[in-house]
């Protein structure tokens, strides 16, 4: 069948064996009643041993199947593997079925025209399982249609046994015909499903790039203003809900204005870039920073008290100035950071006012130091 343009038919064929293995398996548990029904239209009018010859062969073979298809089940469905082992339930299921014709056929007409229509029957109930498979259908209509017609052959001279077995073949025939209409359109529907499917995914990989993009300053990667007040607010509702504080660090690059003035604009933009990493490096895992705004950051720490704030905040400090930004030209830096922690019925203006009421502090003071919040 033909694979819908973008999508790998491979993929639709592993999906509709995949559907097929699980509906056989399901509808091999209803075969006891199949065999039990069997049993009660014979029962009183078959030689008792010919409905144990036919009934305990099944029953070996239903087990077989079985087996077979755990196998498939436990080793993944894959349909490289084990398309064959599919062929060879579909083929020993219609065998069973099929060897009615040899072993309770032939007693009676009322009886040979039940029979042949539980084999009309076991065919219309198999063609919806093997519906995503049709090959298999295939195989199990044809090993039924073999056996049982093998069977009637031996009986020919029974009355009426003619008429069943053409009435049988023509019934498959039409079964045949019509579901491999009908599978074609399920296959399709599959492929269609599978694109609708990977489409959904490709859409949603290019929204979360879309709003990636939105929240991210181009120049630093971190966080733009955007991100960090969704951020905040987050983390407010969050301190609200649950009674924990959060602290923010501001901070400002000292002097910054001449590396500009002095090297020009893209050192200092590498400069940017390289404090943003610096400053990744010696916040904690949880801590989140992002842009300011021009050579101001914010680093938003959940569930830091002041204390633990200052902390992190003093080995950042050390963590800039100990160390060169960029060796070529070399950039040396220092940065005035402000922290403070949200306070009860403190608003998110008033946290960030407080941080930069903390960084003025911190810059009146001599720079390169940590100042707290008021």
């Amino acid at each position: 069948m033909p694979a819908r343009k973008g999508v790998d038919a491979r993929v639709a064929f592993q999906s509709s064996f995949t559907q097929c293995v699980v509906a056989l398996r399901r509808a091999l548990a209803t075969t006891p009643l199949g065999i039990l029904l069997a049993i009660w239209f014979c029962w009183g009018r078959v030689p008792p041993d010919h409905i144990s010859l036919w009934a305990g062969g099944f029953a070996v073979i239903w087990l077989i199947c079985l087996w077979l298809l755990m196998r498939i089940a436990r080793e993944g469905s894959d349909a490289s593997r084990h398309v064959a082992h599919l062929y060879w339930v579909a083929g020993l299921d219609g065998l069973a079925w099929g060897s009615i014709s040899w072993f309770l056929m032939g007693e009676s007409p009322v009886l040979d025209a039940l029979l042949t229509a539980l084999l009309c029957g076991v065919g219309a109930v198999n063609a919806p399982v093997y519906i995503t498979f049709i090959r298999a259908y295939y195989v199990q209509a044809g090993s039924m249609w073999i056996v049982a017609m093998s069977g009637l052959l031996l009986i020919v001279n029974h009355p009426s046994i003619v008429n069943y077995g053409v009435g049988f073949t023509l019934f498959l025939v039409l079964m045949t015909y019509y579901m491999t209409g009908v599978a074609k359109r399920v296959f399709e529907g599959i492929q269609l499903q599978l694109a609708n499917a990977t489409l959904a995914a490709q859409l949603s990989v290019a929204l979360q790039a879309v709003q990636l993009d939105a929240a991210t300053d181009t120049l630093t990667g971190q966080g733009n203003r955007r991100a960090l007040d969704e951020l905040l607010s987050r983390q407010l509702r969050m301190s609200e809900k649950s009674g924990r504080p959060f602290s923010v660090l501001m901070l400002d690059i000292d002097f910054f204005k001449k590396i500009n003035d002095t090297h020009g604009h893209m050192i200092g933009d590498d400069t940017l870039r390289a404090f943003a990493v610096r400053v990744r490096e010696h916040l904690r895992q949880g801590d989140v920073c992002a842009r300011f705004g021009g050579e101001e950051f914010v680093a938003v720490l959940p569930g830091a008290r002041l204390e633990v704030a200052l902390e992190v905040a003093e080995r950042l400090r050390a963590g800039v100035a100990d160390t060169p930004l960029l060796t070529s030209p070399l950039i040396s830096v220092t940065v005035s950071i402000g922290a403070a922690t949200l306070a009860p019925g403190q608003t998110l203006d008033e946290l960030l006012g407080s941080a930069d009421r903390a960084v003025y502090a911190a810059k009146s003071g001599g720079r390169n130091q940590v100042q707290a919040g008021t």
